[in-house]
């Protein structure tokens, strides 16, 4: 689930708690609930029980988090499918490029241009060629789990970019080269 998406609902949750909860401590302690009754002592209840519920919610929401640290909204089954990706698509690559290729993908999935989780933006068609050849299911390397983990924690190396390319095997280089360059990291070129 995106950011966006658990923050509208913990706002709905919070904000139906935060309404609803003054009536139940005083339902809890008077067995009858009027607003006019209600004293500050009520009130601060009614925020304190808010506070908590909020706090399951993000909790509850939140139960997809990782074993690597829960790394913004991105599952285990990401991390693998990124570091499959950077393995198949920049293994002889320096460390650099390698999380680069892998903040492409994530920028591709924040970008309303393409799908929004991991799994899909490397799997659309003819984006990248270890799809195709299946080299995406090869074992990936300690260094293309190290370069997903950190392009998860947020590092961009990329500079913002949406695509990425190897000057000298890129099939669709005419198109590629109208993209505007951000920046070149070893053998590829990384472009918005």
């Amino acid at each position: 689930m995106k950011n966006r998406d658990k923050f509208f609902k913990i706002i709905a949750i919070t904000l139906v708690f935060s309404l609803v909860a003054p009536f139940f401590t005083s339902v809890l302690s008077s067995g009858v609930a009027y607003a006019q009754e209600m004293d500050e002592k009520d009130a601060y209840k009614g925020l304190a029980i808010s506070l908590l519920l909020m706090y399951l919610a993000n909790k509850f929401f939140n139960k997809d988090e990782s074993d690597f640290n829960g790394i913004g909204d991105y599952s285990d089954e990401d991390l693998i499918w990124l570091a499959r990706a950077v393995n198949g698509e920049a293994r002889g690559e320096p460390f650099k490029g390698q999380v680069a290729v892998a903040a492409v993908v994530l920028n591709r999935v924040k970008s309303l241009e393409f799908p929004n989780n991991v799994y899909d933006v490397i799997h659309q068609e003819g984006q990248f060629s270890s799809v195709d050849d299946k080299q995406i299911y090869l074992t990936p390397s300690e260094s293309s789990f190290k370069a997903a983990k950190e392009a998860l924690k947020g590092s961009d190396p990329s500079l913002g970019a949406l695509y990425f390319y190897n000057p000298k095997t890129a099939k669709t280089l005419w198109w590629l080269e109208t993209r505007e360059k951000t920046i070149i990291i070893g053998d590829h070129a990384f472009a918005k």
